[in-house]
Order: structure tokens, then C-alpha cells, then sequence
């Protein structure tokens, strides 16, 4: 191309259309070529990039100093051949800073990126979000490394998943950059601050950040140039040390000390500001000149005084003399800061008359207030937080000092904070500051003072002016201008630190008075800001720390306050996480489930309307045993533990992620922590609660900074297989491991190496590992069913094995007080150990009916808690070994692991459910609890059926069981049929309703009288396995059977013999038998994964199998009218069959996300319906082999069993919960036929080209529907109730439900529950929701104590 512009034509019109191109002619070296939105969003997407961290102009140097280090800087970024990075290093208020963004400024159209560090936003302001930052800006200035990145996570998605900065450099910069290797242009990167990156710790985050820029830009192209500031902070000088002595010199280093013409710099400084032409702080030149030598090279001592100068000072006190004093003042060096409490005093010495009581009295209070802030306020914030005082009070004081706090001439909105951290520590040391300094006791009583003025004026019902309780907090899209409307900031920090203030002030008894006040009155507006702020576990604290402060008064507290308080906790364990999702149903959700039992229920029930609330069948009198779901992992919980102050839980998972939770509400603490390649099996906090060891079955160890939320090492190497176990010694020096290389290392939780040698001697995986409480023993549990302790010292072992487990042992525990060991076994028991002698202590503890995974002791070490297979977890008396209450029962899969808080309150466990649940460890049995109606199945309901007449329903289960129910009402019918000695596999009802089959594991088929439940006749015997499948002929006088033996039976109805042989042919196990509509004939499915029809008079069979299902088959039905077969398979389709040809009709209906369990065709055969181990229920046009609507959520586990009424309005099903519901199909309906809901538009299309099967009736809501106007009603994972609204054409969400009854509430389109627990009912007839949910206030709460709250019942 040549190099002469294009005549006519701009650069800009030419390329409008081009991009992902580089232009290498030096005409377009400073042509930047735009990146598509798109590509910025998707940027902005994956990286992340943190805000506020770019180029400040505002900070730049002045005009005509700092040129010749500027000039060094601007010839060493024009050229190629130097080292890539330009290390600037000096002390606080050198001006580095400056000179970085001066730079930035300079090459602003070379500039690639620039990054400032803060520790005031060190959470965020990270190494690997720095990479990321940088990555981002590069992006958008260079489409082609933007096109490079989103390819990078197009191949590696997980890739900003990693913890290593190693590898994000060289992921997101380097291997990028190379993209524009060629270009001539230089690109420049600047990161400010580096010393405030993050903690110094050894191989830590800001450690690798330093190490690669010091030593490995020259990876990059050679036009990349890095320029750093930072403070020499001793971690900092040894690499600069280091890089210096070697022989390849990768970046350069400039000292601030070292650089000519400071001074002159400053002087020039002074000058532009102390010599313009005004009245007010001028000074002359050799004023300046003085100001400049004095600072020796110390610019914020400069700056500060040059500010003082420009403020107004003490009356008759003029500029000169305060010029004067100032000079006396100086630094002896650049690194002397001490000398700046001279400066400061004299500052203030200037602004306030020490001899006016008054004034310092002013003084005092307002810096007092400033100081004592948990986080900065704005002045109008201080004035509101000061109650009585004069309104001017705080500008009185503040408008003095703007050379040493910033935010004070800025609006009054504007936060007030120390310039420097030299002015905070001047300020607090009275031996320093003398009569000017601040006590921070007297700034907490007036803010407590001011907190609590300021929530009795402000606090009140629908804080966030909420409109409807239909909406999640992060759906209302103007959310934050209606809380910056509604709430003021120091509303916002009256109710997040008043208890912090409390705590150090004096108590007095006028403080109980205000308690009560505002617990009785104001506590749930309260919690209205602190969940609409997203800062809702304060209030668990706040009323601790209530609790406590009370404690140290004189005075008794009243009783029914100290229990209201006690139960603050409670309450926000339970519905916290709720109340910040929507804080409407604080209100509508919260209330109505409070324990009646409760303080709270006495008096926040007087906040609401009574007649507008939802009405529940079940209300707890007490505190449940389960307390919060925390659900994010995507895979099984491996591991949990509570952090030493009982704040936080750690969870380590399948899905290779460690998340970090708080205790109070459940919600998710920053991002997960991700770096292991495979599950996550161990998690431990460090006795100080700052880091976190995992362990995992990609074979390492890692450690994590729980603040940085990043690795703090490279991973820890050295085991050949499985890491099962970490734990932390007490002191938190060292580190253990057990892995499935059957050995037990020890390492140093420092330098990250590994003590001695790997402990050998068991013959077995190692399962679990912990210190004893001194840390001098170390106890290890092992498949090799043995316990071993072991020196932790010396690595030796010591004594024998400890030998009484037969299989496995999982898990293994010391007791706080050292003398006993616990342990749990794949055996199904827990066994007690002396810590002396290594004997057993008692007899072992049985009581799970599965493995047992997980043991611990209570912080007291009087209780021992274990989890297991069987999904429960049992807390036991260490001392008797005899179980304490019920089983916490709530799981729907294999508990893995548990763990009790410090306090011994709560119970965190972990499951293959995916989720983390916490437990109220008291387990007392409540006395007059309200059961849940109608207790069911203890086990699988494994087959479930309708009677001929549609009223009854019979089931059967894992618990060996037959039940009958009426159909209508849910009640049972007479007692649980008993007989059968194993699992009940399959049950139905004779044509004629008065008869009940039933086959079983124990290899029996068994008849029962369907009125009075007793046993016809012996068992049916003769096959010698499990009998899976049994129906009935439609006669009745014949029963079919299928079985494990791999055979089916036909048996006589009245004699109970077998007629004819054994039908032979299946090669697997017998699944699924039924007859024809005729009887004529036989259809069975098998685990060989084929359909075979049989003769029913000869048992022979007819045509070759029906093959197409690539895995078991698990359920085969006729058509009623018996043209066409259907089949469901563990290959997770359904596949219709023409029962004359055996030719397969259409295509597989596939839909379902695993196994098809079972299949029923309506009795119009228009519809299928099935059910499936993904949990849901489908229902199919059998004609088209679409599905109908969405799925019919409910089962919390696989469905087992499905099947129509005989009038084809209902549905029973049967699943893994334990649970049978029976559901309405006609409310399925007005959803289905929705053309707004996706997945129903297959369904729309059929009903406008005429196939409308049974959807051609018109729905009619029913008005008595205690649902009404919602239906076809599902939970969510959250505990959400969503339904169908009738009126407004869209499914909402309607009310939160607690985790014990979200498995057991009977909601539409289900009719009918039957639980192992029972089941519950809401009625939502009065329940006010929408916009009309602020009717369920009563009326505004009084600013003033009302009468006794308790002598009103």
C-alpha cells in the first residue's frame, strides 16, 4: 500500500467496514481500530474487569517538573531493545504515583492498559482481577487479541477458573500479545501500587504478580513495555535484589531517592500553588524555596502544607506566622514521617483555640465521630448522627481541616477519611497529639446515640417502597434509585453498626429501656434495610452483641426480651437468605411460619393483618431441627467445616470447586475457589480461620487465603493417588494428609514442604486423618477396617491398631478433651476409643441401617454426630452411647460429611443431594409439635395403582409394605398390609376392585381382600427370585408374573397354581409383564433390553423380540384399545410399537433426562403419560409423540411408578421419596395452553391445525381452589413457591416454604400427598399478595414505647 494519504478519502471512511487487521504502516500508528459491541460485551462477560483502576488526569504532574525522569521514562518505552520493565520505587508521597499517570497521560494512544492497585479495595483489586483487567483493556484497544481471547475461552472455558498467575499471564497476556508481535507501534502497560496488591505471604498471589513482572516480560513482543510503581516494602527489594545479581537483566529499577532535581520540582510545585494572585496564602519566593528544601523530597509534606497555607487558620494568626511555625516542622529525610505529627499538630494548633472549652469540646466530638466510624460518612451523615447537637457543627469543625481529610470541599455527600494513615495514628495517640487528641469511646457513644435517634425517626413498613411480592429483589429494575430514595446512607449505617458502637460504651439502664424499644418496635423494618442492603446476617450478630452488652448492665433484663433477642438468630437462619431475595415476604413469607411457640410469632403477629395472611396446616410450635439449604455446588458436598468463630462454612465438591458460605443466611461468599483438576475431598480452616487446606482426587493439597479468595501456593505435591483427608494442627503450623496411596504425610503449612517422610503402615487407603487437641498425636481411619495414632513428632506409631470395625472405616474423630477417639465404619456403627489404653470403649453404637461416612464430637465432647448412607444424621450421648431425639432427616441423597459449630448449636452436613444443610443441634422432643397428616411409606414406593372405580389407591414399598388410600381424600384405608418379607415390587387391583396382587423381592406373589386387607390364600411360589412386574387378566381369572429368574408365570386367580409352564426366552431379568385389552395376549420387557409378545393360552411366543432400546427396558403397556405397544427404557426414551407388525411408529419420545421408569396410556389412549429417575412426570399426545406442557414437578427423587384414574382426570405416581401424589391433570391445562410459556409452542401448533386430544375442552378456574388464582404450583431448588396465575397469564412466584415442608406440601396440579412424614396444605383464600401486599400490615409502628408489648395478650 502507499504510503501517500488516499486523496478524497478519510482513513475512518476508507476502513469503516474492515476490522481484525493489523496495519503495519507507520501512517496508521496511531489509527485505532474500534471493536465490535459484541466483542466488548462478551469481554466484559468472561474477564471481569474491575473499575476505577484506570488513568486519572487529575493526578498528573505539573507542568515542566519531574522532566528529566519523565524524559528517561518516554526514551526507554521508544525503544525496543531494553528490559521490559521500568520499576519505580520510593516512599509514601514521593509522587511515583503521580509519574505513572503523567506517563499514562503522555502515551495515552499507546497506552495497552493501566492497573492501580488500593488496599482500600484490596478484596476486589487482586492480582488474578488485575491480569484480567488488563487482558480486558488490551482487548478492546486490539480486535485481534479480543478475536485471541474469546477463542482462548472457547477451548478452555475453565481457564479464568485457575488460581495459578503463573498461567493467567501467560493465558491472557502473552500468548495474546503475540497477536501484535509485528506492530511498531509500542504498547504500553502501567500498574500502579504494587506494593498494595494483596499480603506478603510466601509463593502468595502479589509474590508471583512480582515475580513474572521482574523477571518474565520478555515473553512478551519486544514493543511491550510494563511500567510499575511501588514502595520498597522489603518482599519487594529482595526480588529486586535478586534480579540484580543475575546475569539476564529483565527490568530496570529507578529509585525516588535517586532522582536530580526533586527539590527544584517542588519548588515549582509550591510556587503554582502559594504564588498566584490572591489575598489568602500567599507566599514569596523564597518562601517557596524554604517549603521545598524543607520537604526533602517528601511531596505530601509539601502538599499538606501548602494546603494549610490556602485554608483558613486561627484568628490573628496570619499566613507568615503560620509559614513560620510550619518550617520548624520539617522531615529530617524523605523516609522520616514522624516528623509530620509536628506539622499536623501545628495544622490544628492553627484552626482551634486549645483555650476555648467550647471549641474543643466541638472539636473533640465531631473527630471522635470520625474516627470512630466503621466505615466513612459523609458530613451530612456525621450532622444526622448527632443528635441535639448544633446543625452546623460538623462544617463548624471539618471545613478547617482540608489538608488532612479529603471528602471535606467536595458536596456534602462526599465521604470524610484521613488523607493518610499517618493522620489517623497522630490523631488516637494522645502522647503525640496532646489536647488535640480524639477518643474513640466517645465517638462510639455518640454514634450509638445517633444510630439509634436516627432508625426511630426513619424506620418503618415498605422501606424500599416496594410494589409487588411477585419479583425478586435483583428483578425490580429500578431497585436501587428506589432504595437511595427511601433509605439514606446513615439509615444504612445506623442499622448495620449500632452494635458494633454499643459494645464500647459503658452500659447504663436507660440503654435497656432502648433496646426494648427497638426489638419490640422497629426490629423488622430493620431487617427490611438490611436485606434490601444484601446485609442481613448483621442482624444475627447485632443481637449477640445486644445480648452480651446487656449482660454487663446492673439490671435484670425482662425476661421476654432476652428470649425475643435469643431467637433474632433463629429467625434469620431460618428465613435470611429469603428476606434478602424479596424482602416483601419478610412480611408474607417469614411471619406466618414462625414457630407459635416463639417470642417473635407474639410480636411480629401484631404487625400484620391476620385475616391476610396465608394459613398453613402444619405451624411448628418450635425452631426446627433444619434450619437453612445452602444449594450451589453442581455436583455432591465431600466435605464442610465451620470457620473457628462459627461465621463462615467451607464446602469442598465432585464439581472440583471449594465455595465459602456464610453460617447465618446461606448466601455464597465471593466466587468459588477453583484450582483443583478433580473432586474436591477435604476442607479445613486454619485454627486463626485466614486460610483454607483442600484436598482432592487430583492428588494435591492446596491452601487458600479466605480473604483473596485465591490460592496462596502452588499446589502441594508429593501423594501418588486420591487425597481422602487435610487437617490443620492447632497451632497451625503444619498440615496432615491421608490419600488413597495408603500413606499419611506431614508438611509445614509455611513454606509449603513436606516433614519426614510418609507415615506407612496401613495396608489401605487412608480415609481420614485429625490432630489430637495438643497437637502432638495424629489419628488415621482406613479401608483396612483399622484406627492408628501416631507421633506426630517423630512420625512414628504409636501403640497397636486399634482392631473392631469388619469393613471400612470412613471416618474418625478426637473429642475435645482428648480421652476418646469416635470413629465410623462402612459396618453401619460408630465405635468409642480410650485415647490411653486403645481399647473400646462400650459397646458400638448402632443405629444407621447404611454406612456410616462421617463422625465428630460436639465442641463440649458430651455429643457425637455422625452421617450415612441411609440419609440421616444422628446425634449420640458420648458418654452412654445412647442416641439423642429423631434423625435429622431432610437429605435426598448419601449424607457425606458433618460438622458441629464451636458453639455446639448447629450441625452443617453435606450430601450427594448437591446441597449443605445446618441443623439446630437440640433435639428435644416437642411436646404437642403438630404432626403432619396422614404418615405414609417409610421407604420406596415402588408401584402405585388406581381401583376399576377410580376411588381407591394401593401402593407398595421398600419398607415391604402394601397400603390402601382412598383416592379422594388421601386418608388411609385400614392398616398397612403386611406379609411380605422383602421389598413389594409391583401391586394392582382386580377388575373387579375387591382383590389386591402383590410380588415382592422375597420371590412370593401374595393376594390380598381389597376391603378388609387380609391375606387370600398362601403365597404364590415358584419363581426363585425376585418377582419385578404382576398384573392381572382382564378377566381376573388369571395373574401374570415376570421376574429376576428371568422367566414369566401364569398363575390361576382362584387356586393360586401355576397354569402351564414358565414362558422362557428373556435373556436378563423380567421387568415388566401385562395382559392384552382381550387377554390374549402376554407383552413383557426385560433387562436383555427387549419386548417380547406371547400367546396367553399357549405361552408361546409370537414373532421375533421388539429391539431398539439400547438399555434395559423398564415398563410395557398395551393401548386400550391393543393396535399399539408402548415402552420405556433406562436409555431415557418411550417408543411406541405396532403390536401386530412389532414395527416401531414415529420417532422415540425423548424429553426426559434419565431412565423412563414407568408408562400408562390414558384411558382414551389419546394421551401417554410417564415417569422418570430426572424426578419428573411428562404427559405425551399419543398420537404425535409430543409432549404436553411443561413437566409435572414435585417428586424431590426418581418416580417410580405412574399410572391414570380410570375417567383419565387424574394421575398417580410413586417415587424414591417415599412419597405418592396424585395430580389433577385438567389444571395442567390453562398452563399448556399458554402461548407466552416456553416449551409449549409444539402443543399451540397441534390445537390450530385441529389435534386438540383432550385440550379441546375450556378450562374453568375453580373459585374454591384454596390455591386459587394459582395453579400448576412448583418449588424451586430455593424453596419458592412458583404458580400459574390465572388472571395475569404468567407463572410467579406466590410464597417462600421452609425446608421441612417443601418435600411434604400438597399444591396444584398434586391433589393428593402421601410422605413417609405425612403431608401439609396452604390455603391462600385471604392471602394478600401482588401489589396488594402491603394490606398485610396492620398499621405503622408508634416512635414511642407503646404499654407492656406482654400484659396486651
Amino acid at each position: 500500500m502507499s504510503r501517500q494519504p488516499i486523496q478524497g478519502t478519510t482513513t475512518h471512511e476508507y476502513f469503516r467496514e474492515a476490522h481484525d487487521f493489523v496495519m503495519n504502516s507507520p501512517q496508521f500508528n496511531n489509527y485505532n481500530v474500534s471493536v465490535p459491541e459484541d466483542v466488548k460485551h462478551k469481554l466484559e462477560q468472561k474477564l471481569k474487569p474491575i473499575s476505577g483502576t484506570w488513568l486519572d488526569k487529575n493526578k498528573i504532574c505539573l507542568e515542566g517538573t519531574r522532566t528529566t525522569i519523565i524524559e528517561e521514562i518516554s526514551q526507554w518505552i521508544s525503544h525496543r531493545n531494553v528490559p521490559q520493565t521500568y520499576i519505580l520505587c520510593g516512599e509514601a508521597g514521593t509522587g511515583k504515583s503521580t509519574i505513572g499517570h503523567t506517563i499514562g497521560a503522555k502515551f495515552e494512544n499507546w497506552l495497552g492498559a493501566f492497573f492501580c492497585f488500593s488496599r482500600r479495595f484490596a478484596a476486589t483489586r487482586t492480582p488474578s482481577n488485575a491480569l484480567c483487567t488488563i487482558a480486558y483493556r488490551l482487548g478492546i484497544k486490539f480486535p485481534v487479541i479480543a478475536n485471541k481471547l474469546i477463542q482462548t475461552f472457547e477451548v478452555n472455558p475453565n481457564i479464568l477458573e485457575s488460581t495459578s498467575i503463573q498461567e493467567l499471564w501467560k493465558t491472557l497476556i502473552v500468548t495474546p500479545a503475540q497477536m501484535i508481535a509485528q506492530q511498531h507501534q509500542p504498547v504500553l502497560i502501567v500498574i500502579d501500587a504494587l506494593d498494595e496488591s494483596g499480603g506478603r505471604e510466601e509463593e502468595g498471589p502479589r509474590a508471583q504478580l512480582l515475580s513474572l513482572l521482574i523477571n518474565s516480560t520478555h515473553d512478551l513482543p519486544g514493543n511491550f513495555h510494563v511500567f510499575v510503581t511501588s514502595r520498597p516494602e522489603s518482599d519487594i527489594i529482595e526480588h529486586l535484589l535478586e534480579q540484580e545479581a543475575s546475569d539476564i537483566q529483565s527490568s530496570r529499577v529507578q529509585y525516588m531517592d535517586d532522582i536530580p532535581g526533586t527539590r527544584d520540582d517542588i519548588f515549582q510545585y509550591v510556587c503554582s500553588r502559594m504564588m498566584r494572585n490572591r489575598v489568602t496564602g500567599r507566599l514569596q519566593e523564597h518562601q517557596c524555596k524554604m517549603v521545598a528544601e524543607r520537604a526533602t523530597g517528601f511531596f505530601q509534606w509539601a502538599a499538606i502544607v501548602c494546603t494549610s497555607l490556602s485554608g483558613q487558620g486561627k484568628g490573628g494568626l496570619s499566613v507568615s506566622k503560620r509559614f513560620d511555625r510550619f518550617m520548624t516542622l520539617n522531615p529530617s529525610n524523605a523516609k522520616d514521617l514522624h516528623a509530620l505529627d509536628g506539622l499536623y499538630g501545628s495544622i490544628l494548633e492553627d484552626a482551634f483555640d486549645i483555650q476555648d472549652t467550647d471549641v474543643m469540646a466541638v472539636y473533640r466530638s465531631i473527630m471522635s465521630q470520625v474516627l470512630a466510624a466503621f466505615e466513612p460518612l459523609s458530613q451530612a451523615g456525621l450532622q444526622s448522627l448527632q443528635p441535639g447537637s448544633d446543625e452546623n457543627a460538623v462544617t463548624c469543625v471539618l471545613s478547617f481541616l482540608g489538608s488532612l481529610f479529603t471528602g471535606i470541599s467536595k458536596s456534602e455527600n462526599a465521604q470524610v477519611r484521613p488523607v493518610h494513615t499517618s493522620v489517623l495514628d497522630f490523631l488516637l495517640d494522645k502522647q503525640r497529639s496532646k489536647q488535640f487528641g480524639v477518643d474513640l469511646g466517645q465517638g462510639h457513644q455518640l454514634l450509638a446515640d445517633g444510630a439509634f435517634h436516627v432508625m426511630f425517626r426513619d424506620l418503618h413498613f415498605n422501606m424500599g417502597n416496594l410494589e409487588s411480592s411477585y419479583m425478586l429483589n435483583s428483578e425490580i429494575e429500578d431497585l436501587e434509585i428506589k432504595l437511595s430514595k427511601g433509605i439514606k446512607p446513615e439509615l444504612i449505617y445506623a442499622c448495620s453498626y449500632w452494635d458494633l458502637h454499643i459494645q464500647n460504651i459503658e452500659p447504663s439502664d436507660s440503654w435497656l429501656q432502648q433496646l426494648e424499644i427497638f426489638f419490640f418496635n422497629y426490629s423488622l423494618y430493620w431487617m427490611e434495610v438490611l436485606g434490601l442492603m444484601k446485609r442481613i446476617h448483621i442482624a444475627s450478630r447485632a443481637a449477640i452483641n445486644a445480648l452480651t452488652f446487656v449482660g454487663n448492665m446492673q439490671v435484670i433484663m425482662n425476661k421476654e426480651l432476652r428470649k425475643f433477642i435469643q431467637e433474632i438468630p433463629q429467625f434469620i437462619q431460618a428465613f435470611g437468605k429469603m428476606i434478602t431475595a424479596a424482602t416483601p415476604h419478610l412480611y408474607l413469607s417469614g411471619i406466618p411460619f414462625i414457630p407459635k411457640q416463639s417470642s417473635l410469632h407474639t410480636v411480629y403477629k401484631r404487625c400484620c393483618h391476620p385475616g391476610k395472611q396465608a394459613v398453613f396446616s402444619a405451624q411448628m410450635l418450635t425452631w426446627p431441627d433444619q434450619q437453612v439449604i445452602y444449594r450451589g455446588h453442581t455436583s455432591g458436598v465431600n466435605a464442610v467445616a465451620f470457620s473457628p468463630d462459627g461465621k463462615r462454612i467451607v464446602s469442598g465438591s465432585d464439581d472440583d470447586s471449594i465455595r465459602i458460605w456464610n453460617a447465618d443466611t446461606g448466601e455464597v461468599i465471593g466466587n468459588p475457589l477453583q484450582g483443583h483438576s478433580n473432586a474436591v475431598t477435604s476442607v479445613a480452616f486454619s485454627p486463626d480461620g485466614k486460610k483454607i487446606v483442600s484436598g482432592s482426587d487430583d492428588s494435591s493439597i492446596r491452601i487458600w487465603d479466605t480473604d483473596m479468595g485465591e490460592a496462596s501456593s502452588v499446589p502441594l505435591q508429593g501423594h501418588l493417588d486420591w487425597v481422602n483427608s487435610v487437617a490443620f494442627s492447632p497451632d497451625g503450623k503444619t498440615i496432615i494428609s491421608g490419600s488413597r496411596d495408603k500413606t499419611i504425610r506431614i508438611w509445614n503449612a509455611t513454606t509449603r514442604e513436606a516433614i519426614g517422610d510418609p507415615l506407612q503402615g496401613h495396608l489401605k487407603a487412608v480415609t481420614s486423618v485429625v490432630f489430637s487437641p495438643d497437637g502432638k498425636r495424629i489419628v488415621s481411619g482406613s479401608w483396612d477396617s483399622s484406627i492408628r495414632i501416631w507421633n506426630a513428632t517423630t512420625g512414628e506409631a504409636i501403640g497397636d491398631p486399634l482392631q473392631g470395625h469388619i469393613k471400612a472405616v470412613t471416618s474418625v474423630a478426637y473429642s475435645p478433651d482428648a480421652t476418646r477417639i469416635v470413629s465410623g465404619s462402612d459396618d453401619k456403627s460408630i465405635r468409642i476409643w480410650d485415647t490411653n489404653t486403645g481399647e473400646g470403649v462400650g459397646d458400638p453404637l448402632w443405629g444407621h441401617s447404611n454406612r456410616v461416612t462421617s463422625v465428630t464430637f460436639s465442641p463440649d465432647s458430651k455429643r457425637i454426630v455422625s452421617g450415612s448412607w441411609d440419609l440421616s444424621i444422628r446425634i449420640w450421648s458420648a458418654d452412654t452411647g445412647e442416641e439423642i431425639g429423631n434423625p435429622l432427616q431432610g437429605h435426598s441423597e448419601i449424607v457425606t460429611t458433618v460438622a458441629t459449630s464451636p458453639d455446639g448449636r448447629r450441625i452443617v452436613s453435606g450430601s450427594q443431594d448437591f446441597s449443605i444443610r445446618i441443623w439446630n443441634a437440640k433435639t428435644e422432643k416437642n411436646i404437642g409439635e403438630p404432626s403432619l397428616r396422614h404418615k405414609g411409606h417409610s421407604e420406596i414406593v415402588t408401584s402405585v395403582g388406581f381401583s376399576p372405580d377410580g376411588k381407591r389407591i394401593v401402593s407398595g414399598s421398600g419398607d415391604c409394605s402394601i397400603r390402601i388410600w382412598n383416592a379422594d381424600t388421601g386418608e388411609a384405608i385400614a392398616d398397612p398390609l403386611q406379609g411380605h418379607s422383602s421389598s413389594v415390587s409391583s401391586v394392582g387391583f382386580s377388575p373387579d376392585g375387591r382383590r389386591i396382587i402383590s410380588g415382592s423381592w422375597d420371590s412370593t406373589i401374595r393376594m390380598w381382600n381389597a376391603d378388609t386387607g387380609e391375606a387370600i390364600g398362601n403365597p404364590l411360589q415358584g419363581h426363585s427370585e425376585a418377582v419385578n412386574s404382576i398384573a392381572f387378566s382382564p378377566d381376573g381369572n388369571m395373574i401374570l408374573s415376570g421376574s429376576d429368574d428371568n422367566s414369566i408365570r401364569i398363575w390361576n386367580a382362584s387356586t393360586g397354581r401355576e397354569a402351564g409352564d414358565p414362558l422362557q426366552g428373556h435373556l436378563g431379568p423380567v421387568t415388566s409383564v401385562t395382559f392384552s385389552p382381550d387377554g390374549k395376549r402376554i407383552l413383557s420387557g426385560s433387562r436383555d433390553r427387549s419386548i417380547r409378545i406371547w400367546n396367553a393360552d399357549t405361552g408361546e411366543a409370537i414373532g421375533d423380540p421388539l429391539q431398539g432400546h439400547s438399555k434395559i427396558v423398564t415398563s410395557v403397556v398395551f393401548s386400550p384399545d391393543g393396535k399399539r405397544i408402548m415402552s420405556g427404557s433406562w436409555d431415557s426414551t418411550i417408543r411406541i410399537w405396532n403390536a401386530d407388525t412389532g414395527e416401531v411408529i414415529g420417532d422415540p419420545l425423548q424429553e426426559h433426562s434419565d431412565w423412563v421408569t414407568s408408562v400408562s396410556f390414558s384411558p382414551d389412549g389419546k394421551r401417554i403419560v410417564s415417569g422418570s429417575d430426572d424426578h419428573s412426570i411428562r404427559i405425551w399426545n399419543a398420537t404425535t409423540g409430543k409432549a404436553i406442557g411443561d413437566p409435572l414437578q414435585g417428586h424431590s427423587k426418581g418416580v417410580t411408578s405412574v399410572t391414570f384414574s380410570p375417567n383419565g382426570k387424574k394421575i398417580v405416581s410413586g417415587a424414591w421419596d417415599t412419597s405418592i401424589r396424585v395430580w389433577n391433570v385438567d389444571t395442567v391445562t390453562p398452563f399448556a395452553l399458554s402461548p407466552d410459556d416456553q416449551g409449549v409452542g409444539n402443543l399451540m401448533q397441534e390445537i390450530s391445525h385441529g389435534n386438540q386430544g383432550r385440550m379441546s375442552h375450556t378450562y374453568t378456574p375453580n373459585l374454591t381452589n384454596p390455591y386459587y388464582p394459582f395453579c400448576w404450583c412448583y418449588i424451586d431448588t430455593e424453596g419458592w413457591l412458583h404458580g400459574w396465575h390465572h388472571n395475569l397469564k404468567s407463572s410467579i412466584i406466590i410464597i417462600w416454604i421452609p425446608p421441612k415442608y417443601q418435600s411434604t406440601l400438597v399444591f396444584p396440579p398434586t391433589e393428593v400427598l402421601r410422605w413417609q412424614d405425612g403431608y401439609c396444605t396452604l390455603d391462600l383464600h385471604n392471602f394478600v399478595h401482588g401489589k396488594d401486599w402491603v394490606q398485610c400490615s396492620m398499621n405503622s409502628i408508634p416512635h414511642s414505647r407503646p404499654q407492656n408489648i406482654w400484659d396486651r395478650q
